[in-house]
């Protein structure tokens, strides 16, 4: 009875969020009152058949329990009545799924100037827009009332944290971090077979990138360590070229949300700095596009050989979540004009006749035309697709531009880019021109997770399309497992080819990548499937077979059909993502809430800007006066 009350109480929530019929209160109402249900079941049939093994203070313990129970129910009917009386909500008799009728409570947006109103949702047009704004202190702490006795129920270990599996991931990374300290100290990157490092940001990457996996595991006494390197001796004047792109999303980023977690002002300080030195690669080109590299001393910059000097979309693309957090925290407007400029020439780019959603991997710098037919959801193209989905979710569900490009956008790789296996399980292609070339990069496993993100937010327009969305999405994330089980290392190739229905490995190295897992922890925090915790799991115990280096860290591998063949590379994103993400998984939910919370695409979380006045800044410098 228990398992089967808890199953329709997860399914309910579920089915509520895929047709987008959800109120806030109702849907926690039914939730919990199912959830509550399920406690006094589990309470009674203790009491009921157990009489012989239960003691005097254990049954006294349950009747306390049960009295708690019953207020709880009550407050959660003075809820249910305060919002029948304010007409936030109705709820029918029967209080089903089928029976929730939801009010047309609207929450106006800010105001911005005229000329860039067009850029709001209105409260009508977006399913969340309700909890655009902070709420009443009544309904925060109802809210945070629900959310604890949610927690509550979870204590059998099966959606709550599981702390054993935390405590064996964390010793994964205290390995990994203790070989970069004792080796590469204030370098980029160790090479744990020859115990050497390598550099090619010049900033002390693995530090800055993995600053916020050390706050999120609780690991202080490091968590200073590498504060005080940053403050006393990380040296931005770098007479070398560094990755725009790159340097932004872990150097920015991590500075970015290492000081939204602790509050540590130094830490902002950090990001601004470098951003600014950064953001000279803006005026290298005549299209106002940043270009690849920058000499953060010289303000020289350079284009890719290997590309033809042309620009490669993911790298242009990938800045609105750290420039909107530098504008929203310094009140400087020129953050959040740089990256507008980028999305405002994406939105009206001549892609010479691909389908409108799609974009060319290269860009021309100087003339801003298209320089491939190659369309990618992995490599050079992955992360400026799950960037139009997620600064829609920064910017409080308010910009509608974002939400209108990543529906776009989803509904051409569907249209254009899905293909499916003899087992139904679905890939993406690459697209050369017209045609579908078969290989999947293991960098395009991010989808599904952001997919089944977009539809938790609500971004679908009604149920058909959410249904489709998390379609794409089970279908994804059952090819990119079957990456792994398909290899006798049960690690993943790093792309793969399909031809007439079957996949087979391509690329055979195993590089501690993290897009699979990262598609994992959003599966299981918006469906709370017990199968996504197995995949994690499955996955983190075939690294640290495979990959560990025993005192020192973890390492690629070279084959992942010869998995005693290791390479010698430990890359920045195996702290700052890979085991953040399985971490996270079998954390509690409350632990970095994704409605609070939104990942960049190095895993580093940045708080959902919820402020009024803060949004309505970041508007206004999209629209300065003349």
């Amino acid at each position: 009875m228990r398992k089967t009350l808890h199953r329709h109480a997860i399914a309910l929530k579920n089915d509520l969020i895929r047709e987008q019929k959800r109120s806030y209160f109702t849907c926690t109402f039914i939730v919990v009152s199912l959830l509550i249900t399920f406690k006094l079941a589990e309470n009674v049939g203790t009491l009921i058949h157990k009489p012989s093994t239960t003691s005097r203070k254990a049954v006294e313990d349950r009747i306390q329990r049960l009295a708690e129970l019953r207020r709880a129910v009550a407050q959660i009917k003075q809820t249910v009545e305060q919002g029948r009386a304010s007409g936030l909500f109705r709820i029918s008799k029967d209080a089903t799924a089928s029976a929730l009728v939801s009010s047309q409570r609207k929450v106006k947006p800010p105001s911005p100037k005229a000329s860039s109103s067009s850029l709001l949702s209105s409260s009508s047009s977006s399913a969340a827009a309700s909890s655009s704004f902070p709420a009443s202190s009544s309904s925060s702490s109802s809210s945070s009332a629900l959310s604890s006795l949610w927690r509550q129920e979870e204590g059998d270990g099966t959606i709550g944290r599981q702390p054993e599996k935390l405590e064996k991931i964390k010793a994964a990374f205290q390995l990994a971090w203790n070989g970069y300290s004792t080796y590469c100290w204030g370098r980029d990157e160790l090479k744990p077979l020859s115990r050497s490092c390598s550099d090619w940001i010049h900033m002390g990457l693995t530090i800055i990138d993995a600053l916020d996996s050390l706050w999120i595991m609780d690991m202080k006494e490091e968590f200073n360590k590498a504060r005080d390197w940053i403050a006393n001796s990380l040296d931005f004047n770098q007479d070398k070229q560094v990755s725009f792109f790159e340097s932004t999303i872990r150097i920015t980023g991590g500075l970015l949300s290492a000081f939204e977690l602790s509050g540590d002002r130094m830490l902002l300080d950090k990001a601004i700095q470098v951003q600014e030195s950064l953001n000279e690669a803006f005026k290298k080109t005549a299209t106002g596009l940043p270009i690849s590299s920058i000499n953060l001393v010289t303000g020289a910059g350079e284009t890719p050989g290997w590309t033809g000097n042309n620009l490669i979309l993911a790298e242009i693309a990938t800045n609105s979540l750290e420039f909107h957090k530098l504008t929203q925290h310094s009140r400087d407007p020129t953050f959040s004009r740089l990256t507008e400029h980028v999305t405002e020439f994406l939105d009206t780019m001549d892609t010479g006749g691909m389908t409108k959603g799609l974009y060319p991997t290269l860009i021309n710098p100087s003339t801003g035309t298209k320089a491939s037919n190659k369309v990618s959801v992995g490599g050079m193209g992955d992360s400026w697709f799950e960037y139009e989905l997620k600064t829609w979710i920064l910017l409080a569900k308010t910009n509608k531009r974002y939400r209108r490009m990543y529906l776009e956008s989803i509904e051409a790789i569907r249209e254009r880019m899905v293909g499916e296996l003899k087992n139904g399980n679905k890939y993406i292609s690459t697209l050369d021109g017209v045609f579908k070339s078969g290989k999947m990069e293991h960098l395009a496993c991010f989808l599904p997770g952001t997919l089944a993100l977009g539809v938790h937010h609500g971004v679908a327009r009604d149920g058909a399309e959410a249904n489709a969305h998390m379609d794409l999405a089970n279908g994804l994330m059952d090819l990119c497992y079957q990456m792994y089980t398909m290899t006798p290392s049960k690690l993943a190739p790093d792309s793969v080819n399909v031809r007439s229905g079957y996949m087979r490995a391509d690329g055979m190295e195993f590089r501690l990548r993290p897009e699979s897992v990262e598609s994992i922890f959003y599966m299981w925090r918006t469906t709370h499937d017990q199968k996504y915790r197995e995949m994690a799991w499955n996955i983190f115990v075939s690294i640290d077979t495979h990959c560990k280096v025993e005192g020192v860290g973890h390492a690629s591998l070279v084959d992942v059909n010869h998995p005693t063949q290791k390479g010698d590379r430990m890359e920045s994103f195996w702290l700052a993502e890979t085991l953040k993400y399985i971490y996270l998984t079998f954390e509690d939910d409350a632990h970095i809430n994704i409605d609070e919370w939104v990942f960049n695409t190095e895993a580093h979380p940045f708080r959902v800007i919820s402020s009024e006045e803060d949004l309505q800044y970041i508007y206004n410098a999209l629209t300065p006066s003349s």
